[in-house]
């Protein structure tokens, strides 16, 4: 024996000394209170000592799954454990962690003073110090421990294990205590599933998925015995890092389990030559990063950061989803996030990525709920700038992970068209006073408050190019005329398209502060609220959904429902439905819009079935489509997520198998096709569903709008709109940090 080992022993036997000392002064010699001031000292000590013991809720993970509740997108977790009652652990289990570590578990009231005096022998006589804490002091010990490190007192969680008499007389009586409150079997359950089993598994349920590919239910005898053997020095008995010592571990506590009753001497025999037989598991997928759908993840979670049911503060609501064994069931469909994923690849991929880029965002018309959700790059994992990858979400907002947006180009004519019809305007009203391309309109032509600057605004046309100088309502939007819808904003009112934009929810993709929710700010000026604000893929296609909705708009959301650790669903209090238009607007629009896919720039990509729909151009490097039908919408941009470039032009592509396709920038072209192949997608099985879609008024012709004063133009230049201020750089290689 060594030096060493002798000190030890010895500081054993004085501290276990010390702690039989008192403890027979709190426990033993309190009824015979006469006996003299040592007991009355020692009964004094022990009663001072805090008695109620803090249980701790133990953290465990949560599931974020797929709207079938079975596709897995991520298990998210601080420390990798799930709770498990007593009920669904198998009895060897039981059995094997009372034999090693305490056979009298079931027989003391919480110390075990014939283990503590055996303890004590034990250590004078050269030997080991067996029995000197039962599971419940070691259930308290690791309550402490937990407690102070969730906490973030590491002084308080090292004083939980550090050997000293202080740290034992309170430990036995809060033993004392717990055993008095609760049952031997709610003692186990609870240790059970708050220790640590080694090798990232916290709780004997993780533990045995982790180990054995298995459930705590169906533990084997050897099985059962190597995870109750982990648990006293996880790192040396971990059998995926250190199998020799777990099976010289597993055997002794085989041992233990035959000494003490628990197995047959057969059974032991044949628990002995078993295998160690561990199949270890991957780890769980604890991070966006890890997961088959990292962008949706990452929305997911940015999303429910924001959600007051769920905690005070984003750190607090996080925080609930990764310690508090939720189960998420989200939106995502995934049969129509592989179709979408199929068409997104027919067109650009990867490896278009820094220079180009494109994504893609379906919800369902009369719910919001987003049922795919997709780009061409990949996620970049690394967090660096890499070739083909970003964490840069490009299909939503900047403050859920995404962009600073795009220009929306001819998809915000939506407005315009709302507002004409809110005015009592028919779709075949009548446009007059187009004038002709590049000439300029100036302040005096629009409304106050909402107009351009004195140098005025020359018009260019990007997809229509009629010169004709008066178009019906319903010709204008078809063919994408940007010169005639100047004429009509100039006779209904800019400021009231805006108001119009606003009140059905648009909102730019950050606003001044980056943190805009409620579309302000949205710009005042006359050529972005016409022909293009910045915003995301999810926006635009909730916007397109109301019109196909009757005037009713569904938030987008990207969650079915939130379940508790105990089965309890968990009430988000969000906001549902609302009317944002008069079912007559509504429907009158959507007449106007199902022109567009039947004789203007989206016939090339009709679905079979009534839709509206419309096409983007923008000529800072954006193309989009947007459509919808009463059962999804969906909205594609394609373009330059990075730095606009002047070769998207005629940008090359490649698709899934690596051909390359040069092609013109329009928005039929390429976002068109995306949306096609995934709208169908979506509606495979469907039956068709009609439009509500009002009989043909007759024409009318309203007067010219009050001329406006000047107002601030916004720089740029475009074939939609003049030239753009620069906005907020988007970052393709790191994600923006959520506000």
């Amino acid at each position: 024996m060594t030096a060493l080992t002798v000190t030890r022993l010895l500081a054993a036997f004085v501290t276990t000394s010390l702690v039989m000392g008192v403890l027979a002064a709190g426990l033993v010699i309190p009824p015979l209170a006469g006996l003299g001031t040592a007991a009355r000292s020692g009964t004094e000590l022990y009663d001072a000592l805090p008695s109620e013991l803090t249980s701790v809720v133990p953290d465990q993970q949560s599931q974020l799954l797929a709207a079938d509740g079975r596709t897995v997108i991520a298990t998210l977790y601080n420390e990798n454990r799930i709770v498990v009652p007593l009920t669904a652990v198998a009895p060897a289990m039981r059995h094997a962690q009372v034999a090693i570590e305490d056979h009298r578990f079931y027989e003391h009231g919480g110390v075990d003073l014939e283990g503590i005096g055996s303890a004590v022998a034990g250590a004078a006589m050269g030997g080991t110090a067996r029995g000197a804490s039962t599971l419940t002091q070691q259930y308290v010990k690791v309550t402490l421990e937990t407690a102070a490190r969730r906490r973030g007192d590491q002084a308080a969680a090292r004083a939980a294990t550090e050997v000293s008499a202080a740290r034992k007389v309170q430990e036995l009586k809060y033993a004392v205590a717990v055993e008095r409150r609760l049952s031997k079997d709610q003692i186990l359950q609870n240790y059970l599933n708050l220790a640590y089993f080694g090798d990232g598994a916290y709780g004997v349920e993780a533990a045995a998925r982790h180990y054995f590919g298995t459930t705590a239910a169906r533990l084997t005898v050897p099985q059962a015995a190597t995870l109750a053997g982990v648990v006293q020095q996880p790192g040396a008995n971990d059998p995926v890092h250190n199998p020799r010592a777990a099976l010289a571990r597993r055997n002794t506590v085989l041992g233990e389990m035959h000494r003490y009753g628990y197995l047959d001497a057969a059974g032991l025999r044949s628990a002995r030559a078993a295998p160690l037989g561990v199949v270890r598991a991957a780890p769980p997928r604890n991070s966006c990063a890890a997961s088959p759908y990292p962008f949706w993840c990452d929305y997911v979670l940015s999303w429910l950061r924001e959600q007051p049911a769920l905690g005070r503060t984003p750190q607090e609501r996080e925080g609930r989803v990764r310690t508090g064994g939720l189960r998420i069931v989200t939106t995502l469909d995934p049969r129509l996030q592989s179709s979408a994923t199929t068409a997104m690849a027919e067109t650009i991929t990867a490896r278009d990525y820094p220079r180009y880029g494109a994504a893609a965002v379906t919800l369902e018309t009369r719910t919001g709920k987003v049922r795919s959700m997709v780009q061409s790059a990949r996620y970049g994992r690394s967090g660096r700038t890499e070739p083909g990858a970003t964490q840069v979400n490009w299909a939503t907002d900047f403050r859920h992970g995404g962009s600073g947006g795009f220009s929306v180009g001819s998809t915000m004519k939506l407005f315009a068209v709302v507002e004409a019809v809110r005015q009592g305007l028919s779709p075949d009203h009548v446009i007059t006073g187009i004038r002709p391309e590049h000439s300029r309109w100036y302040p005096h032509d629009f409304q106050p408050g909402c107009s351009v600057g004195p140098a005025g605004w020359p018009v260019k046309n990007a997809e229509g190019e009629s010169d004709a100088p008066q178009l019906s309502l319903r010709e204008a939007t078809a063919q994408s005329v940007n010169t005639a819808f100047v004429a009509l904003a100039s006779e209904t009112g800019t400021c009231r398209i805006r108001d119009t934009a606003l009140a059905m929810g648009m909102h730019t993709s950050t606003g001044a502060d980056r943190t805009a929710t409620d579309g302000r700010p949205l710009s005042s000026v006359a050529p972005i609220i016409l022909l293009g604000a910045d915003a995301s893929p999810t926006t635009m296609a909730q916007m397109y959904a109301a019109v196909a909705n009757r005037g009713i708009s569904c938030p987008a959301t990207p969650i079915e429902s939130v379940t508790g650790s105990d089965g309890t669903p968990l009430d988000l209090r969000q906001a549902g439905c609302r009317r944002v238009l008069d079912e007559r607007v509504a429907d009158q629009a959507a007449d106007v819009f199902t022109s567009v896919m039947t004789e203007g720039t989206g016939r090339a990509v009709q679905l079979g079935r009534p839709a509206i729909g419309k096409t983007g151009t923008d000529e800072d490097n954006e193309t989009w489509f947007t459509g919808a039908t009463p059962d999804y919408a969906t909205s594609v941009w394609a373009g330059t997520p990075d730095e606009n470039r002047r070769d998207w032009t005629y940008p090359t592509l490649h698709d899934a198998t690596g051909r390359a396709r040069t092609v013109r920038a329009q928005a039929f072209r390429i976002p068109g096709p995306i949306w096609q192949g995934i709208m169908r997608s979506a509606h495979e099985g469907r039956p068709v569903q009609a439009l509500a879609v009002p009989p043909h008024a007759p024409p009318r012709v309203t007067p010219r709008a009050t001329p406006a004063p000047p107002a601030r133009r916004r720089a740029g230049s475009g074939p939609d709109r003049p030239p753009a201020a620069p906005t907020a750089p988007r970052r393709a290689s790191a994600r923006p940090t959520p506000p």
